[in-house]
């Protein structure tokens, strides 16, 4: 009758302990439970300091967590698929490189991971993680993201656009319409037609008697300060702000819009696209992990 009672008790601590480490998600037949998550969440400091390209924010929800372990499920499954297993062998390599890197013996880094609240199990995971993402983003995102000259001349030309050394080249069209032509409401409308026009090749009634006129390659020597500053806030392919000069109304088309290569652009130009380069892996990266979940079976159960 004791030993009854002894194993019943121990059934429901077993059972009691099933319920508290409840399942939070499921990838494909692979459960990650709460227990799991927590683990991540305590030792987050210790994390980030080892893998910053994983761990990037300093304070992560329940939520935020799972989606990352979800990530890393995502990376492992498509680098499977592209022929890339990173072994045991290559992950203890790596720690051995860092160790080497940081003048450490292996019983140093033991003590270090023990004082950060991490185990070495743990640790090894991590780094396994860190060489799958970085092979993710060379060999998965990496490819997708283009950047062009010019993606980085408008960079450039935002971050300094009060400052006086931005110089441009420009190849305009010039729409004008006779002030006298215009009806109540059809300035505040120009633009806006003439940019359907460059699309559909159709003008309403009242601007069928628009002039263009290729004024092709101008250099921003060759305008007037009131046109220079107009083209200078607008954008490549894109028509400016309609200007009265003299009796007609003008609209600018800029066809091209470059920027006159300075020694300070030569400068900033590597730093720039190095910002653009990791703003478009960050886009590019949650836009890829959202399409290929739906290429899995996932259910987060919060």
């Amino acid at each position: 009758m004791k030993l009854l009672v002894t194993l019943s008790l121990l059934f429901s601590l077993q059972t009691h302990a099933v319920l508290l480490d409840k399942i939070v998600a499921v990838f494909n037949d692979r459960a990650i439970s709460l227990s799991q998550i927590k683990r991540v969440r305590e030792n987050l400091t210790a994390r980030r300091n080892i893998s910053p390209q994983i761990f990037s924010k300093s304070k992560y929800s329940i939520k935020e967590l799972i989606q990352l372990e979800l990530n890393r499920s995502l990376i492992r499954e498509k680098l499977t698929q592209m022929g890339y297993v990173v072994s045991d062998a290559q992950v203890e390599s790596q720690i051995k490189n860092t160790e080497e890197r940081l003048g450490l013996n292996r019983e140093a880094l033991l003590g270090f991971l023990k004082n950060n609240n991490f185990t070495f199990d743990e640790y090894f995971e991590l780094i396994r993680g860190s060489i799958e993402y970085n092979l993710f983003i060379s060999r998965v995102i990496q490819p997708l993201v283009s950047i062009t000259e010019q993606d980085i001349k408008n960079a450039y030309y935002k971050k300094y656009s009060n400052q006086k050394r931005l110089s441009f080249n420009f190849n305009i069209v010039d729409f004008s319409l006779p002030k006298s032509k215009f009806k109540k409401g059809m300035l505040s409308t120009f633009k806006d037609v003439m940019t359907s026009f460059k699309k559909s090749g159709n003008l309403p009634k009242d601007f069928a008697d628009v002039a263009s006129n290729a004024l092709g390659e101008v250099a921003e020597e060759g305008l007037t300060k009131e046109i220079n500053k107009l083209l200078s806030k607008t954008e490549e392919e894109s028509f400016s702000e309609p200007i009265l000069l003299g009796q007609d109304y003008h609209l600018f088309f800029i066809k091209k819009k470059d920027l006159v290569e300075s020694d300070h652009y030569l400068t900033e130009k590597n730093k720039i696209q190095a910002l653009i380069f990791q703003k478009s892996i960050g886009s590019i990266s949650d836009s890829w992990f959202k399409s290929e979940a739906d290429k899995h079976y996932i259910k987060v159960f919060l």
